[in-house]
């Protein structure tokens, strides 16, 4: 090796970020497809959903209210991606606005935010309703989740069922309300009825509420026994005002002929005074004793007046009692105050003496 032979001098690498993008893109990238496949597999509202699931702090009452509403894993899921909250009257009445008077609103879903808003009834013999209203409501959130193509294969199941209801009164008051206040959402509304509400339904129905619902006919029934509670009061008021109707009839026709008999008896009592043409003792005691009989005929008709008055009043007196038993139950049921109380019939016709 002579003096200026040297090994060559290699300058040290320098690494280009070009390199490290090229090593980090295929990650990024893969993680991105990852991404848009859990996407595509799930979609956009599914993943939303689980995070409100995951990030959402149910009140005491709601968890209890979960506990109790015969809700599968996934109506659980659908109801708390809901936000559901139990609400006092005051509260409430701000988060579901009733724009008709008298109506009862006990829940509702907003779409807007997708949230269930629940009305706190606390009335010991509406127990369980809480649970069907949460049930309702949830389907309203399932149903706002479904693909414009989902709900138009459940329309005409449901419009069957719908249609063997056509003689309910109840329940096509229920429909004429919803087509007055919500337009376009009759099929929406159907689906939550007839999910919570009616036992007998298609096999097909029965298996689609079947992924929400894990008792359905145990919500039918808790509901049928929130409505008995109403019929009952309801069957109680009208037999009984059938009854005071009858009462009061008979009463005044009794009155009437009472005041009359009387009037004449006392005209007669005045003529038998002022008769002269009794010649015999034994023919004033045999007018007299006439005037006597009618008299405490009379007063036995206006003893059954009294009797029958004293009935009448004391059947007010329940009836009075009904309509107060039926105010609570609306106050519980969050009527407003245009609600018509059970009527009470008029009292009877005071008698004198």
């Amino acid at each position: 090796m002579t003096l200026f032979e040297r090994d060559a001098y290699v300058l040290p690498s320098i690494p280009r970020r070009r390199s490290r993008l090229a090593r980090v893109l295929p990650t990024v990238l893969a993680l991105v497809l990852v991404a848009a496949g859990v996407l595509a597999f799930l979609g956009f509202q599914r993943l939303v959903d689980q995070y409100t699931v995951w990030t959402f702090r149910p009140s005491e009452s709601v968890s209890s209210l979960i506990g109790s509403s015969q809700l599968t894993e996934e109506g659980r899921f659908i109801f708390l991606a809901s936000k559901p909250v139990i609400e006092s009257s005051i509260i409430f009445a701000s988060s579901c606005a009733s724009n008709q008077e008298g109506s009862g609103i006990l829940g509702c879903y907003l779409p807007r935010n997708r949230s269930i808003h629940l009305f706190a009834v606390t009335e010991p013999r509406l127990a369980g309703l809480t649970d069907v209203v949460a049930a309702h409501e949830m389907l309203h959130a399932a149903w706002d989740r479904f693909s414009v193509s989902e709900q138009q294969q459940l329309v005409p199941l449901l419009e069957r069922e719908a249609a063997k209801l056509g003689g309910d009164p109840a329940f096509q008051a229920r429909l004429d309300y919803y087509a007055k206040n919500e337009p376009g959402q009759r099929d929406n509304e159907l689906h939550s009825i007839i999910g919570t509400e009616i036992a007998s339904i298609s096999p097909e129905l029965e298996a689609h509420y079947a992924k929400w619902l894990g008792n359905r006919q145990a919500l039918v029934k808790l509901q049928g026994k929130t409505n008995a509670v109403f019929t009952d009061l309801e069957k109680r008021s009208a037999d009984l005002s059938t009854s005071m109707d009858a009462l009061q009839a008979a009463i005044n026709d009794e009155y009437a002929s009472y005041t009359s008999g009387y009037a004449q008896l006392n005209t007669d009592i005045r003529r038998f005074n002022s008769r002269t043409d009794f010649t015999t003792k034994r023919q004033v005691d045999v007018a007299q004793g006439a005037l006597e009989t009618r008299r405490i005929s009379l007063d036995a008709r206006y003893a059954d007046i009294l009797t029958k008055t004293a009935e009448y009043n004391k059947d007010l007196a329940e009836m009075k009692a009904l309509s107060e038993q039926t105010a609570g139950l609306n106050s519980a049921l969050n009527h407003g105050p245009a609600v018509t109380t059970i009527p009470t019939p008029a009292p009877a016709t005071g008698v004198g003496g």
